[in-house]
Protein backbone atom coordinates (compact mmCIF):
# COMPACT_ATOMS: atom_id res chain seq x y z
CA UNK A 1 0.00 0.00 0.00
CA UNK A 2 1.60 3.27 -1.14
CA UNK A 3 1.62 5.89 2.07
CA UNK A 4 2.91 9.53 2.56
CA UNK A 5 5.64 10.28 4.97
CA UNK A 6 4.31 13.77 6.75
CA UNK A 7 6.43 16.20 7.64
CA UNK A 8 7.96 16.54 11.62
CA UNK A 9 6.24 13.44 12.61
CA UNK A 10 6.13 9.55 12.24
CA UNK A 11 2.48 9.52 10.54
CA UNK A 12 1.99 7.73 7.27
CA UNK A 13 -0.99 8.26 5.47
CA UNK A 14 -2.34 5.99 2.52
CA UNK A 15 -2.73 8.43 -0.74
CA UNK A 16 -6.19 7.19 -0.94
CA UNK A 17 -6.98 8.89 2.04
CA UNK A 18 -6.61 12.10 1.23
CA UNK A 19 -9.65 13.16 -0.93
CA UNK A 20 -11.95 12.57 1.60
CA UNK A 21 -9.74 13.89 4.64
CA UNK A 22 -9.60 17.15 3.40
CA UNK A 23 -13.41 17.43 3.13
CA UNK A 24 -12.97 18.22 6.66
CA UNK A 25 -12.79 21.57 5.37
CA UNK A 26 -16.46 21.45 3.54
CA UNK A 27 -19.37 23.50 4.95
CA UNK A 28 -21.09 20.10 5.37
CA UNK A 29 -18.65 18.62 7.89
CA UNK A 30 -17.61 21.82 9.37
CA UNK A 31 -21.29 22.74 10.05
CA UNK A 32 -22.52 19.95 11.50
CA UNK A 33 -19.20 19.91 13.80
CA UNK A 34 -20.18 23.37 15.13
CA UNK A 35 -24.21 22.50 15.14
CA UNK A 36 -23.88 19.06 17.32
CA UNK A 37 -20.05 18.77 18.52
CA UNK A 38 -19.62 15.92 16.61
CA UNK A 39 -18.79 14.30 13.20
CA UNK A 40 -19.31 10.74 12.51
CA UNK A 41 -17.84 11.36 9.12
CA UNK A 42 -14.70 12.72 10.69
CA UNK A 43 -14.31 9.76 12.92
CA UNK A 44 -14.77 7.32 10.55
CA UNK A 45 -11.65 8.78 7.71
CA UNK A 46 -9.61 9.31 10.87
CA UNK A 47 -10.26 5.62 12.09
CA UNK A 48 -9.78 4.21 8.35
CA UNK A 49 -6.89 6.00 7.33
CA UNK A 50 -4.80 5.34 10.81
CA UNK A 51 -4.50 8.89 11.91
CA UNK A 52 -6.40 7.73 15.07
CA UNK A 53 -3.42 5.40 16.47
CA UNK A 54 -1.14 8.12 15.27
CA UNK A 55 -1.43 11.30 16.69
CA UNK A 56 -2.39 13.07 20.19
CA UNK A 57 -5.93 13.17 20.61
CA UNK A 58 -6.04 15.10 23.06
CA UNK A 59 -5.35 17.98 20.92
CA UNK A 60 -7.22 20.85 20.28
CA UNK A 61 -9.55 20.89 17.27
CA UNK A 62 -8.52 24.39 15.82
CA UNK A 63 -4.89 22.23 16.21
CA UNK A 64 -5.78 19.45 14.73
CA UNK A 65 -7.25 21.64 11.73
CA UNK A 66 -3.94 23.52 11.30
CA UNK A 67 -2.10 20.45 11.35
CA UNK A 68 -4.45 18.75 8.03
CA UNK A 69 -4.27 21.74 6.72
CA UNK A 70 -0.40 22.00 6.91
CA UNK A 71 -0.23 18.37 4.95
CA UNK A 72 -3.03 19.21 2.65
CA UNK A 73 -0.88 22.23 1.69
CA UNK A 74 1.94 20.26 0.89
CA UNK A 75 0.24 16.69 -0.26
CA UNK A 76 -3.00 17.31 -1.50
CA UNK A 77 -3.71 20.68 -2.68
CA UNK A 78 -7.30 21.06 -3.74
CA UNK A 79 -9.18 23.82 -4.13
CA UNK A 80 -9.63 24.75 -0.98
CA UNK A 81 -6.00 25.40 -0.20
CA UNK A 82 -5.37 27.96 -3.20
CA UNK A 83 -8.62 30.06 -1.79
CA UNK A 84 -7.84 30.08 1.75
CA UNK A 85 -4.00 30.54 0.49
CA UNK A 86 -5.43 33.62 -1.36
CA UNK A 87 -7.60 34.67 1.64
CA UNK A 88 -4.03 34.69 3.93
CA UNK A 89 -1.78 35.99 1.81
CA UNK A 90 -3.35 38.82 -0.30
CA UNK A 91 -6.58 39.39 1.30
CA UNK A 92 -4.82 39.81 4.87
CA UNK A 93 -1.22 39.94 3.71
CA UNK A 94 -1.25 42.96 1.04
CA UNK A 95 -4.59 44.48 2.58
CA UNK A 96 -6.58 45.55 5.15
CA UNK A 97 -10.25 43.95 5.89
CA UNK A 98 -11.06 47.82 6.85
CA UNK A 99 -11.28 48.30 3.15
CA UNK A 100 -11.12 44.74 1.37
CA UNK A 101 -13.37 42.21 0.81
CA UNK A 102 -13.39 38.38 -0.57
CA UNK A 103 -15.99 37.01 -2.38
CA UNK A 104 -15.99 33.19 -3.37
CA UNK A 105 -17.84 31.29 -5.99
CA UNK A 106 -19.07 34.80 -7.65
CA UNK A 107 -21.76 33.98 -9.67
CA UNK A 108 -20.79 35.67 -13.56
CA UNK A 109 -23.22 34.41 -16.48
CA UNK A 110 -22.51 31.12 -16.26
CA UNK A 111 -19.43 30.76 -14.13
CA UNK A 112 -18.63 30.99 -10.58
CA UNK A 113 -15.60 32.86 -9.73
CA UNK A 114 -13.47 31.21 -7.47
CA UNK A 115 -12.27 34.23 -5.69
CA UNK A 116 -12.70 37.96 -6.20
CA UNK A 117 -10.92 40.55 -3.65
CA UNK A 118 -12.53 44.28 -4.00
CA UNK A 119 -10.69 47.17 -2.42
CA UNK A 120 -9.99 49.99 -4.65
CA UNK A 121 -10.66 47.91 -7.33
CA UNK A 122 -11.40 44.49 -8.24
CA UNK A 123 -9.52 41.37 -9.16
CA UNK A 124 -10.58 37.64 -9.97
CA UNK A 125 -8.63 34.91 -9.13
CA UNK A 126 -9.35 31.48 -11.08
CA UNK A 127 -8.22 28.48 -9.22
CA UNK A 128 -6.92 25.72 -11.66
CA UNK A 129 -5.49 22.99 -9.16
CA UNK A 130 -3.56 19.95 -9.98
CA UNK A 131 -6.92 18.59 -10.39
CA UNK A 132 -8.83 20.79 -12.07
CA UNK A 133 -8.63 20.82 -16.40
CA UNK A 134 -8.07 23.44 -18.72
CA UNK A 135 -11.80 23.24 -20.99
CA UNK A 136 -13.53 25.73 -19.46
CA UNK A 137 -10.37 28.36 -19.12
CA UNK A 138 -11.61 30.34 -22.03
CA UNK A 139 -15.44 30.83 -21.66
CA UNK A 140 -14.29 31.49 -17.72
CA UNK A 141 -11.48 34.24 -18.55
CA UNK A 142 -14.22 35.69 -21.48
CA UNK A 143 -17.04 36.15 -18.33
CA UNK A 144 -14.58 37.49 -15.94
CA UNK A 145 -13.33 40.36 -18.32
CA UNK A 146 -16.63 41.35 -19.02
CA UNK A 147 -17.11 41.82 -15.11
CA UNK A 148 -13.70 42.56 -13.89
CA UNK A 149 -11.03 45.18 -13.36
CA UNK A 150 -8.05 42.73 -13.40
CA UNK A 151 -8.38 38.59 -14.20
CA UNK A 152 -6.17 36.04 -12.52
CA UNK A 153 -5.13 32.75 -13.08
CA UNK A 154 -3.22 30.64 -10.06
CA UNK A 155 -2.31 27.44 -10.88
CA UNK A 156 0.53 25.03 -9.55
CA UNK A 157 4.29 25.17 -10.69
CA UNK A 158 3.71 21.56 -12.54
CA UNK A 159 0.77 23.21 -14.70
CA UNK A 160 2.40 27.04 -15.21
CA UNK A 161 3.51 25.99 -18.92
CA UNK A 162 0.03 24.34 -20.24
CA UNK A 163 -2.22 27.31 -18.39
CA UNK A 164 0.10 30.19 -19.42
CA UNK A 165 -0.82 28.71 -23.44
CA UNK A 166 -4.31 29.46 -23.32
CA UNK A 167 -4.03 32.80 -21.60
CA UNK A 168 -4.70 36.14 -23.20
CA UNK A 169 -1.44 39.10 -23.10
CA UNK A 170 -4.02 40.94 -20.69
CA UNK A 171 -4.50 38.12 -17.97
CA UNK A 172 -2.55 37.63 -14.93
CA UNK A 173 -0.67 34.61 -14.41
CA UNK A 174 -0.08 33.29 -10.57
CA UNK A 175 1.67 30.08 -8.89
CA UNK A 176 1.28 28.38 -5.66
CA UNK A 177 4.80 27.66 -5.19
CA UNK A 178 5.79 23.93 -3.10
CA UNK A 179 6.60 25.61 -0.29
CA UNK A 180 3.45 27.40 -0.34
CA UNK A 181 4.11 31.26 -1.51
CA UNK A 182 1.76 33.19 -4.16
CA UNK A 183 4.00 34.55 -6.93
CA UNK A 184 3.13 36.68 -9.66
CA UNK A 185 4.62 34.95 -13.25
CA UNK A 186 2.86 37.72 -15.45
CA UNK A 187 1.23 41.22 -14.15
CA UNK A 188 -2.52 41.05 -15.59
CA UNK A 189 -3.52 43.92 -17.40
CA UNK A 190 -6.65 46.80 -16.24
CA UNK A 191 -9.79 46.06 -18.34
CA UNK A 192 -12.39 47.81 -16.21
CA UNK A 193 -13.19 50.49 -19.59
CA UNK A 194 -14.06 47.63 -21.20
CA UNK A 195 -16.32 45.65 -18.57
CA UNK A 196 -20.18 45.57 -19.62
CA UNK A 197 -22.06 47.38 -17.53
CA UNK A 198 -25.30 44.50 -18.50
CA UNK A 199 -23.28 42.05 -17.13
CA UNK A 200 -22.40 43.62 -13.99
CA UNK A 201 -25.89 44.42 -13.09
CA UNK A 202 -26.92 40.85 -13.25
CA UNK A 203 -23.89 39.69 -10.58
CA UNK A 204 -25.62 42.66 -7.99
CA UNK A 205 -28.41 42.14 -5.48
CA UNK A 206 -31.74 44.34 -6.29
CA UNK A 207 -30.87 47.08 -3.21
CA UNK A 208 -26.92 47.14 -4.65
CA UNK A 209 -28.24 47.91 -8.33
CA UNK A 210 -31.33 50.36 -7.02
CA UNK A 211 -28.27 52.27 -5.04
CA UNK A 212 -25.88 52.63 -7.93
CA UNK A 213 -28.85 53.77 -10.38
CA UNK A 214 -30.39 56.69 -7.92
CA UNK A 215 -26.41 57.54 -7.31
CA UNK A 216 -25.49 58.10 -10.83
CA UNK A 217 -28.78 58.28 -12.71
CA UNK A 218 -30.32 60.21 -10.14
CA UNK A 219 -33.64 58.73 -9.37
CA UNK A 220 -34.84 55.19 -8.73
CA UNK A 221 -37.45 54.13 -11.72
CA UNK A 222 -41.01 54.09 -9.99
CA UNK A 223 -42.69 50.83 -11.70
CA UNK A 224 -44.50 47.95 -10.76
CA UNK A 225 -42.02 45.05 -9.14
CA UNK A 226 -42.32 42.98 -11.91
CA UNK A 227 -40.78 45.46 -14.09
CA UNK A 228 -38.08 46.85 -11.92
CA UNK A 229 -35.58 44.36 -13.13
CA UNK A 230 -35.92 44.87 -16.64
CA UNK A 231 -36.35 48.89 -16.55
CA UNK A 232 -33.23 48.91 -14.29
CA UNK A 233 -31.12 47.03 -16.25
CA UNK A 234 -31.51 49.18 -19.26
CA UNK A 235 -31.00 52.29 -16.95
CA UNK A 236 -27.81 50.74 -15.98
CA UNK A 237 -26.92 49.34 -19.51
CA UNK A 238 -26.36 53.32 -20.21
CA UNK A 239 -24.03 53.79 -17.43
CA UNK A 240 -20.06 53.78 -18.94
CA UNK A 241 -18.02 51.52 -18.17
CA UNK A 242 -15.59 52.57 -15.66
CA UNK A 243 -18.30 54.05 -14.00
CA UNK A 244 -19.92 50.85 -13.71
CA UNK A 245 -17.18 48.86 -12.01
CA UNK A 246 -16.15 51.46 -9.45
CA UNK A 247 -19.82 51.59 -8.23
CA UNK A 248 -19.83 47.79 -8.46
CA UNK A 249 -16.77 47.83 -6.15
CA UNK A 250 -18.50 49.91 -3.43
CA UNK A 251 -21.63 48.26 -2.96
CA UNK A 252 -19.43 44.63 -3.01
CA UNK A 253 -16.94 46.61 -0.38
CA UNK A 254 -20.60 47.26 1.52
CA UNK A 255 -20.98 43.03 1.99
CA UNK A 256 -17.80 42.58 3.95
CA UNK A 257 -18.47 45.99 6.38
CA UNK A 258 -18.96 43.88 9.19
CA UNK A 259 -17.17 43.87 12.11
CA UNK A 260 -18.80 40.38 13.35
CA UNK A 261 -17.03 39.36 10.38
CA UNK A 262 -13.83 41.24 11.07
CA UNK A 263 -13.67 39.55 14.16
CA UNK A 264 -14.08 36.55 13.51
CA UNK A 265 -11.19 36.40 10.65
CA UNK A 266 -8.73 38.03 13.41
CA UNK A 267 -9.53 35.20 16.04
CA UNK A 268 -9.58 31.96 13.66
CA UNK A 269 -6.98 29.87 12.78
CA UNK A 270 -5.49 30.80 9.52
CA UNK A 271 -6.41 27.29 8.00
CA UNK A 272 -10.18 28.34 8.42
CA UNK A 273 -10.40 32.23 7.11
CA UNK A 274 -11.41 31.06 3.73
CA UNK A 275 -14.39 29.07 5.35
CA UNK A 276 -15.20 32.08 7.48
CA UNK A 277 -15.56 34.31 4.72
CA UNK A 278 -17.33 31.65 2.56
CA UNK A 279 -20.36 31.08 5.26
CA UNK A 280 -20.58 34.61 6.81
CA UNK A 281 -20.98 33.27 10.28
CA UNK A 282 -23.19 35.51 12.47
CA UNK A 283 -22.15 35.97 16.31
CA UNK A 284 -24.21 33.00 17.94
CA UNK A 285 -22.68 31.07 15.26
CA UNK A 286 -19.13 32.45 15.79
CA UNK A 287 -19.38 31.68 19.45
CA UNK A 288 -20.14 28.10 19.16
CA UNK A 289 -17.49 27.75 16.89
CA UNK A 290 -14.56 28.92 19.30
CA UNK A 291 -15.95 26.51 21.72
CA UNK A 292 -15.52 23.88 19.25
CA UNK A 293 -11.68 24.76 18.10
CA UNK A 294 -10.83 24.90 21.87
CA UNK A 295 -12.67 21.38 22.63
CA UNK A 296 -10.16 18.52 22.14
CA UNK A 297 -10.53 16.21 19.26
CA UNK A 298 -11.35 12.77 21.25
CA UNK A 299 -14.84 14.77 22.36
CA UNK A 300 -15.91 15.12 18.50
CA UNK A 301 -14.88 11.93 17.41
CA UNK A 302 -16.65 9.60 19.49
CA UNK A 303 -19.34 7.25 18.05
CA UNK A 304 -22.80 8.89 18.63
Amino acid sequence: MKSIQLDNCDIKIPIKYYPSLTRTFSPIVLEALIESGSSKYLREILINSGITNQIDLEMTVGDFLDWLYANMSFYYRNEYVYKNALANKILLGKHSLNNSYMLTEFRVENCRADVVIVNGTSNVYEIKSEYDSLDRIKRQIESYSKVFDKVNIITSSGQIDKVALELPTEIGLMELTKNYKIITIKEPVSLKRYVVPEVIFECLRKDEYLKIIKKVVGYAPDVPNAKVFEVCKELFRRITPEIAHNEMVKVLLARGNNKILRDIITNVPQSLIAYVIDRKIDQKKAKKFEELLARKLNTIIIAT
